[in-house]
């Protein structure tokens, strides 16, 4: 749940533009666009809750999506639901048993004050299905002590395919400076499922491990205790084939004003980790739409995927100006202990939110905003929707329009990056990918922003609505 001050220290890491050879011939993907979310189910609002009257009905950001190993037609999502300039009144779940051609929508039973529980929200929802089906969420649940919230990290899971949830469990009690969980489960270990996230307070990241599918949670354990003048954040952790865990994060020096990105190894569960590796560096900047001088979405979020045979990849945002930037991406052939900067989609437009997913072919697929459609000197800041393959390991990239444009200025505010922090993808197998996303006016229906699922696949497109066709950068 970040804050303002939060959000400007967000890092703007290192990009460099690189120039990307034709990717080799392929069928190209055909995109299907679906809504997600609906209309509120907390319309009447949640009596008791803390700022209750500024939450504004309708309005989600910042989804997390992911696709059952054992039934790549099940897909769960989750996103916050009626967010206002403060705080947000609970996060949503929705399901698909179909591939996401359609979409049941539910709520976590005790999540916050909305759903039979004590916190006056929910926030920053992740979610992860195991190689067993369980399906596993986290999220921060905020307890506001006047206008400080202190913010508990809980995990739930549901066993039938994201249509039912158990009460949330505790992992982190509520204190000042939780942020940015996130969940996994080990693809392999049943039961099995690790939680990471960043403790402000402490400027260190922490984690924990559950072996009995989240009724239980192990003592937290400091992943990394930063340094001085320094704060880390975002952390983002992934299970590779021999079962070593790798987690990413970003770390804010501001003694020196530079962003970085780091990764850390366990080879013991996560009971111990390396010394981190940094991956990227920039000074920090903040950037401004020249239009309003409001800030430009940024949150530099670095998202992680891992592919079969262990490589593992890193992408951020790399602008650097109001108008120009890319996406840059990383790789680790050696289980995150070395790291090479890759080629990128090659934007060239003012770009942000970037997420990453491998399918089980090694199929490396991104999907990100950018603002490269925008007119200056019209009313709207137009975004669209991109998405970019690659087949060689990052070697070259193959781009499909998503979705778009969309007004970001009718989304949320700007501090709060106007769609949330974080947008998913999520591979089904080797059919495709599932990419989940935030768009506004004039797509949203159900309030100023609503979510929607992009079910990305190769293959013949069909011309209808939504239905889009790759092509070489």
């Amino acid at each position: 749940m970040q804050t303002a001050t939060g959000c400007r220290v967000m890092l703007a890491m290192l990009a460099v533009v690189v120039a990307i050879p034709a990717a080799a011939a392929a069928r190209p993907y055909r995109v299907d666009l679906r809504q997600v979310s609906g209309p509120s189910p907390f319309a009447a609002g949640c009596p008791g809750a803390a700022f209750d009257a500024t939450m504004i009905s309708g309005q989600e950001t910042e989804p997390s999506i992911t696709v059952n190993p054992a039934n790549p037609r099940n897909l769960v999502a989750a996103w916050k639901q009626d967010v206002g300039p403060d705080s947000t009144r609970s996060d949503l779940i929705g399901s698909s048993v179909d591939g996401g051609r359609t979409w049941r929508r539910s709520t976590i039973p005790g999540l916050s004050k909305c759903t039979g529980g004590t916190a006056d929200g929910a926030s920053d929802p992740w979610v992860s299905a195991g190689g067993d089906s369980t399906v596993y969420f986290t999220a921060l649940v905020p307890h506001f002590q006047g206008s400080t919230p202190l913010s508990a990290v809980v995990a739930s899971r549901s066993r039938d395919g994201g249509g039912t949830w158990r009460l949330p469990a505790t992992i982190s009690p509520p204190a000042e400076g939780n942020e940015t969980p996130a969940i996994t489960a080990d693809p392999r270990r049943r039961g099995r499922a690790y939680e990471v996230w960043a403790e402000f307070a402490t400027a260190a990241i922490k984690f924990s491990w559950t072996n009995d599918t989240g009724a239980s949670w192990s003592a937290p354990v400091v992943v990394d205790p930063s340094i001085p003048d320094a704060i880390d954040l975002v952390p983002r952790l992934v299970v590779l084939p021999d079962g070593t865990l790798v987690t990413v994060f970003a770390r804010a020096e501001f003694a020196t004003g530079v962003g970085k990105v780091y990764a850390t190894r366990s080879r013991d569960g996560g009971a111990t980790w390396t010394a981190p590796v940094e991956l990227l560096a920039q000074p920090i900047e903040t950037f401004f739409d020249p239009e309003t001088g409001e800030e430009l979405p940024q949150p530099q979020f670095p998202n992680i995927a891992v592919a079969p045979d262990g490589s593992v990849y890193v992408t951020v945002e790399g602008n650097s100006s109001a108008s120009a930037g890319e996406i840059a991406v990383s790789r680790s052939r050696d289980g995150g202990a070395s790291w090479t900067r890759v080629s990128s989609p090659g934007v060239g437009a003012y770009a942000f939110e970037p997420a990453i997913a491998v399918d089980s072919r090694g199929t490396v697929g991104i999907t990100w905003y950018d603002l490269r459609n925008d007119r200056p000197g019209d009313a709207a800041l137009s975004g669209d929707v991109w998405f970019a393959s690659s087949r060689n390991r990052g070697s070259s990239w193959r781009e499909t329009h998503v979705a778009g444009p969309t007004d970001l200025r009718t989304g949320a505010l700007p501090r709060q990056n106007r769609f949330g922090e974080y947008q998913g993808l999520a591979a089904t197998g080797h059919h495709g990918f599932a990419a989940i996303f935030t768009m506004a006016a004039p797509f949203a229906t159900d309030g100023p922003t609503d979510i929607f699922v992009a079910r990305i696949k190769r293959g013949k497109c069909r011309q209808h609505k939504g239905c889009s066709h790759g092509q070489d950068r």
